[in-house]
């Protein structure tokens, strides 16, 4: 599996997001600001509530703007985020211990 990264990308989630739910959607048009992902391509998203609550989840793919998510990733628990939640993509452990692997960049 290959990590996908790029700069800056980060948007507002409209709707709720249940602690269960595997997938994320994102603003209208912003699912273009986050990578393009082919088979076994992926990049982590950090979801932050309006109280700087946050998960990290790994994103497996993309179409527009939702996104096929796997909930609590490194050390982090799955908890609904309400609307107006964000989603970023930021520099996690995860990323920096993969940069000795086979990385593209955007």
């Amino acid at each position: 599996m290959a990590l996908k990264i790029t700069n800056n990308a980060s948007s507002i989630v409209p709707s709720t997001i249940a602690s269960g739910d595997t997938s994320v959607t994102v603003s209208t048009g912003d699912g273009a600001k986050f990578p393009i992902l082919g088979a076994g391509e992926f990049f982590f998203l950090t979801l932050v509530d309006t109280n700087n609550n946050f998960e990290i989840v790994k994103v497996t793919a993309r179409t527009d703007d939702t996104m096929t998510i796997v909930r609590a990733q490194e050390n982090t628990t799955a908890m609904p985020f309400p609307a107006n939640s964000r989603a970023e993509l930021r520099v996690t452990a995860a990323n920096i211990s993969l940069l000795n692997q086979d990385v593209l960049l955007l």
